[in-house]
């Protein structure tokens, strides 16, 4: 399926709601106004004035067909699924999309993805986004555990593992901001005291948002920034490439670096 033709959708009506109609069979459990809740929460636009301005780039460079093409890639070598990818604006009001994360967010589902692109967005950015969301895609129908079933360490490795994959194919000036805000030895102190002790917290926990994205008393992006560093330290300790990763349980990759 790839590639869902959103620039029509949007060329027929930029309303959210209306658009969010439209994913209902994706989201079946969720009425449209939930579908929209949702995905804005994760940066899609709300509310867009640049609309034309930025349908005339994605039709002028072409975003929609580099996106298919540079999924077929990551498709074919990491044995992924055929899913479908649903491309939007990205939310102009959110500053830490714009500032912190290149103006591009992402969402991935076992069975779907969403980019959320700003006007802005260069072809490099749009890569590495692709990369790490579809790399989920990949690891989510790779492992056993039934993703409702993941713990905070499941997380935390399945961030990791995305973005070394970035890391690998497109090099350290690629890597998200988060990637470097902290130092090894902060890192390994955070998973020791903070991280290792709540291990078995559930996804629908209150404490997990917090320890993920770093809020509250954390540290900023806490979760990603120590997954990032624990996957990196495995790779380097055994070699290994993150497509041999894939089906790894989080517990070994966690074990091998204590």
């Amino acid at each position: 399926m790839s590639i869902i033709d959103t620039k029509k959708w949007l060329k027929e009506t930029y309303d959210q709601r209306d658009i969010c109609k439209k994913l209902t069979s994706y989201f079946p459990q969720l009425k449209e106004g939930e579908i929209a809740k949702y995905l804005s929460s994760f940066g899609m636009y709300k509310r867009t004035g640049i609309l034309d301005d930025w349908l005339e780039k994605m039709e002028k460079e072409n975003i929609y067909e580099f996106v298919k093409e540079e999924e077929e890639k990551l498709r074919k070598e990491w044995n992924g699924p055929n899913i479908p990818i649903f491309i939007f604006p990205s939310d102009i009001h959110n500053r830490k999309i714009e500032s912190d994360y290149k103006g591009r967010s992402g969402l991935a589902f076992h069975n779907k993805l969403f980019l959320f692109l700003s006007l802005n967005i260069i072809k490099s950015d749009i890569k590495s986004v692709l990369i790490h969301e579809y790399h989920h895609v990949c690891r989510i129908n790779s492992v056993s555990k039934k993703e409702q079933d993941f713990t905070i360490i499941d997380t935390i490795i399945l961030e990791g593992l995305a973005e070394n994959a970035v890391r690998e194919k497109l090099g350290d000036c690629h890597v998200a901001a988060w990637t470097t805000l902290y130092t090894d030895a902060q890192c390994e102190r955070f998973f020791e005291r903070i991280i290792y002790p709540q291990k078995e917290l559930s996804v629908d926990s209150r404490n997990y948002p917090q320890l993920m994205y770093g809020t509250g008393l954390y540290p900023n992006m806490l979760g990603y920034a120590v997954g990032y560093y624990i996957v990196k330290n495995y790779m380097n300790q055994t070699g290994e490439k993150t497509i041999n990763l894939l089906s790894k349980p989080a517990e070994e990759i966690i074990n091998r670096k204590k």
